[in-house]
């Protein structure tokens, strides 16, 4: 995913509630590899930390598993 695309869902004015919700398996997991590879930069985007917390408690929704603070995620 390129900068420019992590941005736009960064920028997104609905926030994470209401997007990652309604992201396709393929774009949720995108997203998270994304998020994570910025968060592993000297100077990650603001706002990439929460998002990348609440896209780990939505794979965990989706998979069926507690929520991600009950996997060490806060």
């Amino acid at each position: 995913m390129k900068s420019s695309q992590l941005n736009r869902y960064l920028n997104d004015p609905r926030g994470p509630e209401e997007v990652l919700p309604s992201l396709t398996a393929e774009e949720l997991a995108n997203l998270l590899d994304a998020l994570y590879q910025n968060l592993d930069t000297p100077e990650p985007e603001f706002g990439a930390e929460a998002w990348y917390e609440m896209a780990v408690e939505e794979s965990c929704r989706r998979a069926g598993s507690p929520g991600g603070a009950a996997h060490g995620v806060a």
